[in-house]
């Protein structure tokens, strides 16, 4: 038994120690009458101390250039950071710090084995302005992009493929990341156009050819082996024979998974959104989120970085921003919206734990949940999201014309024309009013569609 604390009557384990009436006392530095964490300390006088014990230097000094590190991080909820510090990659992360010499920038992060830990203490760093705001998707793209590229052998491959994933993908993603965040998956497609475009050139390699020497059929033979790879690789081979890198070859366009995965039932949909809507043994994020991708189509990643600011309320009852033009939202979800916004709590392990101006705040100081935490939940509760977001792109668009859809849902126009096309939705124009529709005789709701309106779920 690993001993936890200790009192008059012995010693005790952490489960022992903490249900024993002994270990709540009053704290000897503040006089607060709680559970002790220890040295008669409660975890707010405790929580510091530690901290600064891992900061310091031999001499068991804070070096200046530590004393931002030191307050970003002493702002932490006092469990949170007694816990973060009682794992050992903090503690090594800590005493990195604490040896070395300089300020603490974004350069000395990136350098420390990347780790949940490391992540943690950026953010809660970013988010007290110890380290300059920036786009972490997109300079972890960067820095996994410099270390691929010192693993290809060949320095003529390195130049090429070098200069594809700059000027193609990282001045793209760069010019993007200028007006909206980066998500995880836009950069797992670069790094598999990367990967395919290495496996290509090295399949020439091991048949005798290179990019420059090669023809219409041996592309073809690696396409028909390469399996998905030639959908990935189709970036690439176009560009370099765009710029004379290649000959002149033909590759078959992407395909689209544009709707291939629905659900199964077609009240499907429905009973998942009337659950949602009234189950109150649901956690209140996760019935919004869900109503958010099973009514209104809207992908995890999108609705992951909501803010509050695009609840409005008036008199015309509580609208929702989610494209040009507000969507208004019929009760109850609406209700479950408001309150979301104002009970909405953040589970920050490090740093400030403030929600900020996100909808759903995130385990992460200053920032929102992430894409995939938030699948995960919906998971949790029966909700596929690729497959729930599909049926109900589809079922909107058989109602709505392109141009609504796109400027109430947020999604291109070219995009929403393609899921009123794969609707069978031949309306291009927009019409004052729509009339209603019902779903299943009395068990479906009706949808009435007017400009500014999008209802499309149970009361």
């Amino acid at each position: 038994m690993r001993v936890y604390g200790r009192i008059d009557a012995g010693p005790l384990c952490t489960t022992c120690y903490r249900k024993h009436p002994s270990s709540r006392r009053r704290c000897v530095q503040c006089g607060t009458h709680e559970h002790l964490h220890h040295f008669g300390l409660c975890a707010a006088c405790a929580a510091p101390r530690q901290l600064h014990a891992a900061l310091a230097n031999h001499s068991g000094d804070l070096r200046s250039e530590l004393e931002p590190v030191f307050s970003a991080l002493a702002d932490s909820k006092a469990s949170s950071l007694l816990l973060w510090l009682s794992h050992q990659q903090p503690k090594q992360i800590l005493r990195t710090l604490a040896e070395g010499t300089g300020p603490v920038t974004h350069a000395t992060v990136d350098e420390m084995p990347a780790s949940r830990a490391v992540t943690y203490l950026r953010a809660a760093l970013a988010a007290t302005e110890v380290l300059p705001a920036r786009d972490e998707q997109l300079a972890s793209l960067e820095r996994w992009l410099s270390a691929f590229l010192q693993r290809v052998d060949d320095s003529q491959e390195r130049a090429l493929i070098s200069r594809f994933a700059t000027w193609v993908h990282l001045r793209r993603l760069r010019s993007r990341a200028r007006r909206r965040p980066i998500t995880h998956g836009q950069c797992q497609t670069v790094r598999h156009d990367i990967y395919a475009a290495v496996a290509l050139q090295r399949w020439l390699r091991q048949h005798g050819s290179s990019l420059s020497t090669c023809d219409q059929a041996q592309i073809d033979e690696w396409l028909a082996q390469a399996g998905r790879k030639h959908i990935q690789a189709r970036s690439f081979l176009t560009w370099s024979a765009a710029r004379g890198h290649i000959p002149a070859v033909h590759v078959p366009p992407r395909g689209t998974s544009r709707g291939a995965e629905q659900l199964a039932e077609e009240d499907e949909r429905w009973q998942i959104s009337k659950r949602l809507l009234h189950d109150t043994d649901l956690a209140l994020t996760d019935r919004v989120a869900g109503c958010l991708v099973v009514l209104y189509g809207q992908p995890v990643s999108r609705i992951a970085r909501l803010t509050t600011d695009k609840i409005l309320t008036g008199a015309e009852g509580v609208q929702l921003q989610l494209g040009s033009r507000p969507v208004e939202i019929p009760e109850p979800l609406g209700s479950l919206l408001l309150e979301l916004a104002e009970s909405r709590q953040a589970f920050a392990v490090l740093g400030q734990n403030e929600q900020g101006p996100w909808l759903f705040p995130g385990g992460r100081a200053g920032q929102a949940m992430t894409a995939s935490h938030l699948t995960v939940r919906l998971n949790r509760v029966g909700i596929r999201a690729r497959a729930s977001r599909n049926t109900a792109l589809l079922d909107l668009a058989a109602q709505i014309p392109a141009s609504v859809l796109s400027d109430v849902l947020g999604i291109s126009i070219t995009c929403a024309v393609a899921w009123s096309h794969d609707a069978g939705n031949t309306r291009l124009g927009y019409a004052a009013d729509f009339a209603r529709r019902e779903f299943l005789k009395s068990e479906q709701p009706q949808l009435p569609v007017r400009p500014g309106k999008v209802m499309s779920h149970p009361s």
